[in-house]
């Protein structure tokens, strides 16, 4: 018998520490206070005081998009934002929540709470802040456009370009802002960002004219046909002849050292890679990479393989790393 309660009390134990847990949540958590003219309101819960300070960032924001949604269309403002093209991005009201997301300061913790399980937070927001946060953000990412325009005029086109690939990134975070200041601040002038704009249209134009000589040794044809392919993948085009439009020369200079090792040909294909500014004739980057193949036929397709293996290490590094840029 005794045995039999040694057995049951741990369990006994348990059960009446899992009935004394506390599992409800504050009433003012049930019952949060409505988002009104002057505040935007919301409550949040989490397995730590931080996240569950986060849950109600994440809320406060659904907020804002509930009332975008309700009253605006981001379609229409990506279409005005960009309204001298008609090829816009499709930030509507399925937008990346990742982008939609905005990290809005002045937030106000009025309540906590917790019990045996989570804490529990009621969070508050001026709409007045969050609305000259929102204008002071579309200001500062027009001021960073417009240092990357400057910053074209005393640096190499490809390497300016490279660092601009993702500006859709700007126009993303204007939009955004745009919409939710619409809702806000329903019939008033939404703020410009025209760097922003002339920044997207820059680098879409210095892509086009980006055009890359390939000079190649007579034993590197497959070599920089894997090049070319790899630099017409990120849109830039090439060209395997001269051309005065060239904008910049990527010189391959290449030299296969062999060896007959354990009845296996092994061919080791070293090349240099070094690209110029045709303009400046600056160099811009140079690189080297050394690849392998081998065979038990002969030293041909041991070159063959060094070749496949050069195209390897491109795509493991990708073309920019492969080059020497990063």
């Amino acid at each position: 018998m005794k045995k039999i309660r040694k057995l049951l009390a741990p369990s006994f134990l348990a059960l009446v520490l899992s009935a004394c847990q506390s599992t409800t949540p504050p009433s003012w958590y049930t019952t949060p206070q409505e988002t009104n003219s002057d505040y935007i309101q919301a409550v949040g819960q989490g397995r730590t005081l931080n996240s569950a300070k986060q849950s109600a960032l994440s809320q406060i924001n659904s907020e804002l998009w509930t009332q975008v949604n309700s009253s605006f269309s981001m379609r229409e403002v990506a279409k005005n934002f960009n309204d001298k093209s008609n090829n816009y991005s499709v930030v509507d009201n399925k937008i990346n929540s990742k982008t939609a997301n905005v990290t809005f300061t002045g937030i106000e913790y009025t309540k906590n709470d917790k019990n045996d399980i989570a804490y529990f937070v009621q969070a508050r927001i001026k709409k007045q802040t969050v609305i000259q946060q929102l204008k002071t953000d579309i200001r500062n990412t027009n001021e960073q456009a417009k240092i990357q325009l400057d910053a074209l005029t005393h640096q190499d086109p490809l390497i300016w370009w490279m660092e601009n690939k993702n500006a859709n990134e700007y126009r993303d975070s204007v939009i955004v802002r745009m919409a939710m200041l619409s809702a806000l601040t329903s019939g008033q002038a939404l703020p410009s960002a025209p760097s922003v704009k002339t920044l997207l249209e820059k680098k879409s134009t210095m892509q086009s004219r980006m055009l890359i000589r390939i000079v190649r040794s007579y034993h590197d044809k497959k070599s920089a046909e894997f090049l070319a392919r790899a630099l017409n993948e990120q849109g830039i085009a090439t060209t395997m002849g001269a051309n005065s439009r060239a904008t910049h020369t990527l010189k391959m200079t290449s030299e296969f050292r062999r060896a007959f090792m354990a009845s296996s040909y092994i061919s080791t294909k070293v090349t240099t890679l070094s690209l110029t500014n045709n303009q400046n004739r600056h160099i811009i980057a140079t690189q080297e990479i050394i690849s392998t193949g081998n065979s038990m036929s002969g030293y041909d397709l041991a070159n063959e393989g060094s070749e496949r293996n050069f195209s390897d290490i491109i795509n493991e590094k990708g073309i920019w790393s492969a080059l020497g840029l990063k």
